[in-house]
């Protein structure tokens, strides 16, 4: 009965996200499409970001569990061995960025970061943004599935990576192929923060790598989701030989 219950918390915790998400884009929509919106509605969108955890901490706040669910998400300690791994993130990033700026024979970093006040304001907008998203979607929705560790992570993604379509329809006006693109990305993306955060148990970790990707990711999305795959399918052989060592040794 309470897996049951739980179950039927979680669709109804991703069906009010979703919904009231969507609501954040509509005035904008509605404005595209010719229809006179007053402009205080417009600023709808920036909560968008905002709504999943909004939605979890009322759901706790119900529950009266919200002290023991924010206990469990910042349990672990920030160690340097995950450290060095959000900076093999960044590297890879910045590697990528760099090497498609030299096959296109521009600067994305010059391009889209102008000025180093420009890249602080935005490192900074980004971590807290990471943050808030991190706190709905690896915090809580990912220790709430019934399922097996990887499962989760995948299921969250696809679940996260849904979520974020009516941003880049509405906002950034992508078309299908971009959307998959984005899809597959955020998935992969996903795979790397929940298995990072069954690890680690500390969510600001997790924000603060959610945030590296957004900022140091800046070529095209397909040589992002090559770098990431290659990253993920290295990583994978590594922690498998790794394994065996050490279950040879017991």
């Amino acid at each position: 009965m309470a897996g049951y219950t739980n179950k039927l918390k979680l669709t109804l915790w991703v069906s009010v996200v979703y919904v009231l998400s969507f609501i954040c884009y509509v005035p904008t929509l509605l404005e595209q499409n010719g229809i006179f919106i007053p402009k205080g509605l417009l600023y709808l969108k920036y909560l968008y970001v905002c709504i999943p955890t909004m939605v979890t901490i009322f759901l706790l706040i119900c529950e009266q569990n919200i002290k023991v669910c924010f206990t469990r998400m910042f349990s672990g300690k920030i160690t340097i061995k995950y450290i060095l791994i959000g900076v093999i993130y960044m590297v890879a990033g910045i590697f990528d960025s760099y090497c498609y700026s030299f096959i296109v024979k521009t600067d994305v970093f010059k391009n889209i970061y102008l000025t180093v006040i420009s890249l602080l304001t935005s490192c900074i907008y980004l971590l807290i943004t990471a943050f808030v998203e991190e706190i709905a979607w690896r915090g809580f929705m990912l220790e709430r599935l019934p399922f097996k560790k990887i499962k989760r992570v995948l299921f969250v993604g696809a679940v996260w990576a849904v979520w974020h379509i009516p941003m880049w329809i509405i906002r950034n006006s992508l078309g299908m192929e971009q959307i998959v693109c984005l899809c597959i990305w955020t998935l992969l993306v996903s795979v790397v923060l929940g298995i990072t955060y069954y690890q680690c148990r500390n969510i600001l970790l997790i924000a603060i790598m959610h945030a590296t990707f957004n900022i140091c990711y800046l070529a095209p999305i397909q040589y992002n989701i090559v770098v990431l795959a290659i990253i993920i399918f290295v990583g994978t052989l590594f922690y498998k030989k790794s394994d065996k060592k050490e279950t040879g040794a017991d």
